[in-house]
Parts: C-alpha cells; sequence; structure tokens
C-alpha cells in the first residue's frame, strides 16, 4: 500500500505528463482529491460553487465587477492556497478543464467505482465552458 506522500508523488506526476505546472492548482485539486468527497467538488465545479476555506479554495473572476481591484480577468479561475498572495494560481476555463481532467484520471484510477459520475461530470464542466477534447 502506498503512503500517502508515494500517491500524491502519483498525482503530481499525471499534471507533469500533460505538462501543466501550475503548482497551486494542483496542490488545491490534490487536496480536493484526497481529503474531500470530490464527486461534490467537481459539482461545485459545475455551479461554480466550490468549498472554500480561509486557506485554500477557488474563486471565479465573474464574482467580481471589472472595476474591482480585486479582478483578474474576464472567464478566469483563481486557485488559492495559503493565506499568501503569492500563492495562487490563475487559469482559463479551458485550463481549468485540462487540470480537472487530469485529476478525475487519478481520482478513476484510484476509485473505479466512481468513473461514470466522474467521467459524467467532467463532460458537463467542458461541455458549460465549450471546451473539446
Amino acid at each position: 500500500m502506498q503512503s500517502r506522500k508515494e500517491e500524491f508523488e502519483d498525482f503530481y506526476e499525471i499534471f507533469e505528463q500533460k505538462n501543466l505546472k501550475k503548482n497551486f492548482i494542483v496542490i488545491v485539486l490534490g487536496q480536493f482529491v484526497f481529503n474531500y468527497d470530490f464527486i461534490d467538488i467537481l459539482k461545485g465545479f459545475l455551479k461554480e460553487d466550490v468549498e472554500r476555506r480561509d486557506t485554500i479554495g477557488v474563486v471565479y473572476s465573474d464574482e467580481f465587477d471589472k472595476n474591482d481591484e480585486e479582478y483578474f480577468g474576464e472567464n478566469k479561475v483563481l486557485f488559492y492556497y495559503g493565506t499568501d498572495e503569492d500563492w495562487e494560481d490563475i487559469v482559463t476555463h479551458e485550463e481549468l478543464c485540462n487540470y480537472l481532467e487530469a485529476a478525475c484520471d487519478f481520482y478513476i484510477e484510484k476509485h473505479p467505482e466512481h468513473t461514470e459520475d466522474t467521467e459524467k461530470l467532467l463532460l458537463k464542466i467542458k461541455a458549460k465552458y465549450n471546451v473539446k477534447d
């Protein structure tokens, strides 16, 4: 049986193989996969209402007006880990789908009994943002 550290290394490797290198997104998604109900997290991504805590979370750019100081661009998603403003990464909706797909690949490998639900939710998220396979 793998240690949690080895599992996270495997998780990280999936992103490396797909050339997805925004570390804070990988860390946040890793927290979601390992410590939360990932199916519920995917449902949150579909509704653009993902779990947030003081030190970990996801923020959609449409939560801000363009004139707000916090605004970070149209059709973007910010992942944060920690309380430091330097501990965040921002992606487009298409990039978000690429990161989610990598996380889903890992999740399905570890939880094959959730394959159908995971794949359906990922397809719905991609369709929402017009992202093709």
